[in-house]
């Protein structure tokens, strides 16, 4: 077969030519990952996703990773990094990565994810039409706390009150933490917020929400409030804990309702992929995540005394026995 007879079977069966070109000339598209944490959390899915979309780690191409150590300065310098290289396209996983990525360029694509308002934050001039080189999931954190805040209430419908623990150096969560104020005000219970700023205030904080007398205790997730220290903390003073990341569970917490993180990143695979082979992000919606499971930890809850309710069992996605 001719070239021209191979690049049209090429288009019947779908192959963009572009990843053809790729695969010829060995050349591999270059995926900038900016992460505030360092903690290169979820990055093996996506390379899985990517996988799964007849991309070859190494070969078709290669994850530039940059991390910031948590702090804003170091962010911002890696994402001018990943400009300068320059990457073909870059994730952004998070709020603080997705802007400090958009500041570094106007031009190179951005898929970002767990945005709580990507219009507000001026990354997108419209979830429908981003306009710009920006695309990708915005958040569902509004929908996961009240949600995760009904299903705490199913373990304890008799409670007065909750306890939030979250990192105050992280202003995004001040965000979170007034989605849970109006969720505690629906289901009738008061909300007792405890912002920390440094280890050292953690583990008092523990003991003053238990000698408050809050029946229930959530923890929004960041990168001091460690999952596996605080579930133990949690259990050492017998506080049910919950949270919208799922590592809390699995470490111990008694409950997380969270979002599906296979089903996200196999979107932002699908996004990446479809840039890389053409695509502007300006003409790519921003998506909200459909998916998201609910975790019971069912040792913890022996531990602390606990039966878990019908009402939950039925819904559970994974319970850790």
């Amino acid at each position: 077969m001719d070239r021209r007879g191979t690049l049209v079977a090429l288009l019947v069966l779908g192959v963009a030519p572009r990843i053809v070109r790729a695969q010829q000339t060995g050349k591999a598209y270059r995926v900038g990952w900016l992460d505030y944490s360092s903690s290169a959390e979820n990055l093996g899915i996506f390379v899985q996703a990517m996988g799964e979309r007849g991309w070859l780690e190494g070969k078709t191409f290669k994850v530039e990773y940059r991390g910031g150590e948590g702090k804003t300065e170091q962010l911002s310098k890696m994402a001018a990094e990943l400009v300068r290289l320059p990457v073909d396209v870059i994730v952004a996983p998070g709020t603080r990565e997705a802007i400090a990525a958009k500041k570094a360029t106007g031009s190179i694509p951005i898929v970002m994810m767990g945005v709580d308002d990507p219009v507000e934050s001026g990354l997108v001039a419209s979830l429908a039409r981003p306009g710009g080189n920006v695309t990708g999931l915005a958040s569902a954190r509004r929908e996961l706390s009240g949600k995760l805040l009904s299903l705490l209430r199913e373990f304890f419908p008799r409670a007065s009150s909750v306890a939030v623990l979250w990192d105050s150096t992280n202003p995004e969560l001040q965000v979170t933490v007034g989605y849970l104020q109006v969720a505690a005000r629906t289901l009738g219970v008061s909300l007792n917020s405890v912002p920390v700023q440094r280890y050292t205030e953690v583990e008092p904080a523990f003991a003053a929400i238990k000698k408050q007398g809050s029946q229930m205790l959530i923890v929004q997730m960041s990168s001091m409030l460690v999952p596996g220290w605080i579930a133990d903390l949690a259990l050492k003073y017998k506080l049910p804990l919950a949270s919208t990341s799922a590592g809390y569970a699995y470490e111990g917490g008694l409950l997380a309702y969270s979002d599906d993180w296979n089903a996200v990143f196999n979107r932002v695979a699908i996004l990446v992929d479809r840039i890389l082979k053409g695509a502007k992000p300006a003409d790519l919606p921003v998506e909200l995540p459909a998916k998201f499971k609910l975790i019971v930890n069912e040792k913890t809850a022996h531990a602390l005394g606990l039966a878990i309710p019908a009402s939950i069992m039925i819904q559970v996605d994974h319970l850790i026995e």
